[in-house]
């Protein structure tokens, strides 16, 4: 899709949604991908977001803190389920498998006020990429995040 000078890639993704989508943002020179609503990644999704300059990825939860919380048994299932959300380690993981050494900005959203903290979110990230910890970034749910640049 085109919308002026911004090309819109809309991918599909694994959510309990009526027809859930994703997107990566092009200018024809930087790549800019959104990533959260979605329960496990496939080859479409890792083709689609290889070679970003920035990405903004859902760390919704910790699975420990999802499976010790207060939620009811159907809604940790829906949450923890591969049309969910994804847990700190499936983001850091399917982040890790896309390479992430080119990133200017990485980006951690939506995490979950009830079954996550930002320090086990970032942590994940640390021990899963090897990255300096004060190179990524945490989008709160109620402030956002400032804006940033993509060279």
């Amino acid at each position: 899709m085109q919308v002026g000078a911004l090309g819109i890639d809309v991918v599909s993704v694994a959510h309990d949604a009526l027809e859930p989508t994703q997107f990566v943002f092009n200018d024809g020179k930087r790549r800019f991908g959104l990533l959260t609503d979605l329960g496990s990644y496939c080859s479409n999704v890792l083709q689609h977001y290889q070679g970003l300059d920035a990405l903004m990825i859902e760390a919704n939860h910790c699975r420990d803190m999802l499976a010790r919380g207060q939620y009811p048994v159907f809604l940790k299932q829906r949450v923890g389920c591969e049309t969910g959300h994804l847990n700190n380690h499936q983001a850091a993981s399917l982040v890790s498998e896309l390479g992430w050494q080119d990133l200017q900005h990485l980006v951690l959203a939506h995490l979950s006020s009830k079954n996550n903290l930002p320090h086990l979110a970032r942590q994940c990230f640390v021990d899963t990429l090897g990255c300096d910890p004060d190179w990524l970034q945490l989008a709160d749910q109620d402030s956002g995040l400032d804006w940033r640049h993509i060279a």
